[in-house]
C-alpha cells in the first residue's frame, strides 16, 4: 500500500508524520522545498505540489492506496479537498481518512462555513462511492491555544468563544487516531466524535495552564464585533475567512455544553489525553520558547530554568 499525507507539517498533519516517518510506504504532499525542510527527515517519498493545481495532485495520488484528507480552512477547501479525494479514488485509493468538524448540536446554533465546508466534502466523497471513509470530527484544538502562549504565560489571554464548556481535544489524540485507522486491516470507520476527556469552560481551561505554569491565568471574554475582525483582517486573513471563523465561534457561544466524544477510546482502547497533560508537555514548552526568543531580542539571555 501507499499512503499520502496531505498538509503534513499543519497543527494536527505534522503528528501523523511523526508517527509515520519511518515507514517507506508513506508520501508526504509538501509545496515547496522549506516545507520539505520542515518535515525532517522521512523514509517515504516527498512529492512537491499545490493542492490546488489539477497536475500536481494527480502526479501525488497516482499509485495511492489511502489518503489522509487534511486542509486548513479557507474559502476554496471544500473545493480543493474534493477535488483531492476525488482524484485519489479515481487513481484507484479504497481507504481516506477525513479531518472533518464536530458538529453542533445546541439550540439556537446555525449553519457555518467551517463547518460547512467539512461537510460538503463528506458528501461528495460518501456520492462517489468511497469504499473506505473514516471522518474524524473533533472539538476544538488544545494546539490552537498555542499561537496565544505568551498571553498565556504572562497571565491574561482572551478568547471569543463564550462561556460554555467543550471537550478540548489533543492534536496528538487526533493524529493517532488517523495514524491508526490509515495502517488498520480492518478499520473502525464511520464518523468517528473525538474530544478530550471532560467538558472544560474557558475559565477552567485557564486554571488547568496556570498550574502548568505555576502561576494565575484567566481568560477574558472579548466580543465578536467590528474590532474583532478588525483584528482578524490586520493579520492578513480574508473577509471569507474572517466571516465563517465568526459563524463558527458564533456557533460555540450559543451551543453551551457540548457533547464528548467516544472516538479515541474506540479507535486506540484508550481514555483521550487530558488538558492538563498538553499543559505540560506541550504548552510549558512553548511559553518557555517564547520566552527565550523574547529575552534574547532585548539582548539578555534567560536564566535557565
Amino acid at each position: 500500500m501507499t499512503i499520502l499525507l496531505t498538509t503534513p507539517n499543519g497543527t494536527v498533519g505534522r503528528h501523523p508524520t511523526d508517527a509515520l516517518r519511518d515507514r517507506e510506504d508513506v508520501r508526504h504532499l509538501v509545496r515547496s522545498a522549506s516545507a520539505a525542510a520542515a518535515l525532517g527527515p522521512v523514509r517515504g517519498e516527498v512529492v512537491y505540489g499545490d493542492a490546488t493545481d489539477a497536475a500536481a495532485v494527480r502526479a501525488a495520488v497516482a499509485g495511492v492506496d489511502r489518503l489522509c484528507l487534511a486542509h486548513p480552512f479557507t474559502e476554496d477547501q471544500a473545493a480543493v479537498e474534493t477535488a483531492l479525494g476525488l482524484a485519489a479514488l479515481d487513481a484507484g485509493a479504497r481507504r481516506i481518512v477525513k479531518l472533518g468538524a464536530r458538529p453542533f448540536t445546541g439550540s439556537g446554533t446555525a449553519p457555518d462555513a467551517v463547518t460547512g465546508a467539512h461537510d460538503a466534502v463528506v458528501e461528495r466523497l460518501s456520492a462517489a462511492g468511497a469504499p473506505e471513509l473514516t471522518v474524524l470530527r473533533p472539538d476544538r484544538f488544545l494546539q490552537n491555544f498555542l499561537p496565544s502562549a505568551a498571553d498565556i504565560a504572562g497571565g491574561t489571554p482572551a478568547d471569543p468563544a463564550g462561556p460554555g464548556a467543550r471537550g478540548y481535544v489533543d492534536a496528538r489524540d487526533i493524529a493517532a487516531v488517523a495514524a491508526a485507522e490509515l495502517l488498520a486491516e480492518r478499520p473502525v470507520g464511520g464518523h468517528l466524535d473525538l474530544s478530550g476527556p471532560q467538558a472544560l469552560t474557558l475559565a477552567e481551561l485557564a486554571g488547568v495552564f496556570g498550574a502548568a505554569l505555576g502561576r494565575p491565568v484567566r481568560y477574558a471574554d472579548i466580543p465578536l464585533d467590528d474590532a474583532w475582525r478588525a483584528g482578524l483582517l490586520g493579520r492578513g486573513m480574508t473577509p471569507g475567512v474572517v466571516e465563517g471563523l465568526y459563524g463558527l465561534y458564533a456557533n460555540y457561544r450559543r451551543e453551551g455544553v457540548a457533547g464528548l466524544g467516544d472516538g479515541v477510546r474506540r479507535v486506540l482502547g484508550r481514555p483521550p489525553l487530558p488538558a492538563a497533560r498538553f499543559a505540560a508537555e506541550v504548552l510549558v514548552p512553548a511559553a518557555s520558547r517564547t520566552r527565550a526568543v523574547f529575552e534574547n531580542h532585548r539582548g539578555r539571555t534567560p536564566p535557565r530554568t
